[in-house]
């Protein structure tokens, strides 16, 4: 045993020995020890990076700094498809006191040149928000207005505040609006028929023209820490040094050498006692228990393959999902459940890739979206080309959907206007044939267990289809029963059973409930029953509107004409159908989808 411990123990001494050598080149190659940049002093936590920097590790993610011909710029170089340019936010002032940034999206002013040309039929429409270039543990202040911008086939119909200008074939329209900070913004500013991008800006009042776009962007907008993840106390100490021992690299390198001899000194006697405990077949209790969830994964994973067999998902490895986002460059949104950014695969078509944040249950629910929506295949569920399992790193990877989510626009100021009465139907028509399709005609019956706005996908034509299949339970018996722990869903659409027994059994009827509760969002919206509630003392919608039936002024309330009153009424009816308490009394979504089909 003593010549293997010796033989391991040298091995592993000088593989530390070349990872402090390797950090300590790439310290050395990729930081500046210069703390200025024209006129700005860099300060901890930001660090300038050396411009010819393809990738580094130098400072704090989030936190590094390009010094471009005496200009900071916040961001490294990034190579993409073999080609190098920077993330162009230009640093305009940090004020240390308080956490906080000035920066312009200068790649914008780029875009924008030529509209103030009299000629400016060639200018480029930028194709980002400038919130995709923003990441934590930075976010935009709300302090900023919006700057609209919209490129439009044909000239819209003008409210007040837009300005107008003919581009060739195209019509540049601008406005300044409200908080930055107000969601749904690009539901909110929807014009049909224009694309539209958002930018912040700290100066949104004055009147807007063609020359003076560059002025609004130039002047930038605050971004500011919103929250900071401490850092682990190993790490804290060692930035401690670093201030303590100066910026110059002999004493970067020289800190990492003592770091590295300290960790050594920790990690060989642990060694020694994994090495023998294994031999014996005898690993700690936590070790087994890791290695046996780490196994569940990955035998889940294999399982998910065989079963699917020629029509599984493609399993793709993460520098390839990598690829596919071109380096993680346009973000289409965030939320509790991680980050989703745009792409291409290989065939052309575009994608949304969700990066998934690390999930509890050794990846159970990554798995378990994987294999129920990898069994569909309907018009109105969302297609899974693949996905994307390495250790802690899952993705993965749906058709892109361009109209976003369904909540965009049924929360915005005017959604009926944006949609109109007749495709709203057309859309809650579509989801009742998908979740006919989950419950009734799919090999393996699916109960999703979280139908609401937010999960509901719209492509080019405005077709809805279900997404987010986490919460998913697969049936496997003719019944549509279930047996299950603990509650799942989202407050507000969770069938009253799911949440306690006593109700009922946990059944397809729970989706009724929730695809009734949406119903009503559709026909209120958020905004409406905000609005509705100051007015009466009944603040849930589904009261307020079953009392307003038999009045004379209808569901006018809820800025519903005349001649559309029809639709209205009979997506509440249903709605109100589908809520009942006990799943007993709740149609089937066969009986509710031949009512909405009917003419």
């Amino acid at each position: 045993m003593a010549p293997i411990f010796v033989s391991l123990a040298c091995a592993v001494w000088s593989l530390i020995l070349m990872l402090v050598a390797a950090a300590t080149a790439s310290v050395q190659g990729d930081c500046s020890s210069n703390n200025r940049c024209g006129n700005l002093i860099i300060l901890e936590p930001f660090q300038i990076v050396m411009e010819q920097g393809t990738d580094t590790h130098c400072g704090q993610v989030g936190f590094q700094v390009t010094c471009q011909n005496d200009t900071p710029y916040l961001g490294y170089h990034r190579r993409i498809n073999e080609s190098q340019y920077p993330i162009p936010l230009r640093i305009l002032d940090i004020f240390y006191g308080n956490a906080s940034l000035l920066v312009a999206d200068t790649r914008k002013l780029g875009d924008l040149a030529n509209l103030s040309h009299r000629d400016c039929q060639n200018y480029k429409f930028p194709s980002t928000n400038t919130s995709s270039k923003i990441a934590l543990p930075l976010t935009i202040s709300p302090v900023n207005k919006n700057l609209i911008l919209y490129s439009c086939a044909k000239p819209p119909a003008l409210a007040e505040g837009l300005e107008e200008r003919t581009c060739g074939n195209s019509t540049f329209v601008a406005r300044v609006g409200g908080s930055y900070s107000e969601p749904d913004n690009s539901g909110r500013y929807f014009l049909e028929g224009c694309d539209v991008i958002i930018v912040p800006t700290l100066r949104g009042s004055g009147k807007l023209n063609a020359t003076n776009y560059e002025e609004l962007i130039s002047t930038g907008f605050l971004t500011w820490q919103a929250t900071l993840r401490p850092l682990p106390v190993a790490v804290s100490r060692i930035d401690i040094l670093y201030a303590i021992s100066g910026s110059n690299g002999t004493g970067r390198k020289t800190m990492l050498i003592v770091v590295a001899s300290v960790v050594a000194s920790l990690l060989l006697p642990c060694i020694y006692v994994l090495v023998w405990q294994r031999k014996r077949g005898k690993l700690p209790f936590y070790l087994c228990i890791c290695d046996k969830a780490s196994r569940r994964t990955e035998a889940n994973i294999e399982a998910l393959i065989v079963s699917h067999g020629s029509i599984a998902p493609k399993r793709y490895k993460y520098s390839e999902v990598i690829k596919i986002t071109s380096s993680l460059d346009i973000k289409l949104g965030e939320g509790g459940y991680g980050v989703v950014f745009k792409g291409i695969i290989d065939d052309g078509r575009l994608v949304a890739v969700k990066f998934l944040h690390d999930s509890k249950g050794g990846g159970d629910e990554f798995v378990n979206e994987v294999m129920s929506i990898g069994r569909t295949s309907h018009v109105n569920i969302v297609s899974l080309f693949g996905f994307c399992l390495e250790s802690s790193k899952r993705a993965l990877i749906y058709e892109y959907m361009p109209n976003g989510s369904l909540d965009r626009y049924i929360y915005s100021e005017n959604p009926k206007e944006n949609l109109g009465w007749e495709k709203l139907y057309r859309i809650a028509i579509g989801i009742a044939r998908g979740l006919e399709y989950l419950h009734h005609s799919c090999n393996t019956r699916i109960v999703h267990f979280d139908i609401k706005p937010q999960n509901i996908l719209l492509d080019k034509d405005f077709c809805p289809k279900i997404a987010d299949f986490g919460l998913a339970k697969l049936c496997h018996t003719k019944e549509s029963k279930l047996s299950m722990t603990g509650a799942r869903g989202t407050i507000g659409f969770i069938a009253p059973e799911v949440h306690s027994r006593t109700f009922g059994v946990v059944s397809t009827k729970s989706d009724v409930y929730s695809y009734g509760m949406m119903l009503l969002e559709m026909v209120g919206g958020r905004k409406n029953v905000n609005s509705v509630a100051q007015k009466s003392s009944e603040k849930y919608f589904p009261h307020w509107i079953y009392d307003h039936f038999d009045r004379d002024d209808g569901l006018q309330a809820c800025e519903v004409s005349t001649e559309n009153e029809g639709i209205a009424k009979k997506m509440s009816l249903i709605g109100m159908w589908c809520i009942q308490i006990l799943p007993m009394h709740r149609p089937t979504i066969i009986w509710f989808w031949k009512c909405l089909t009917e003419v």
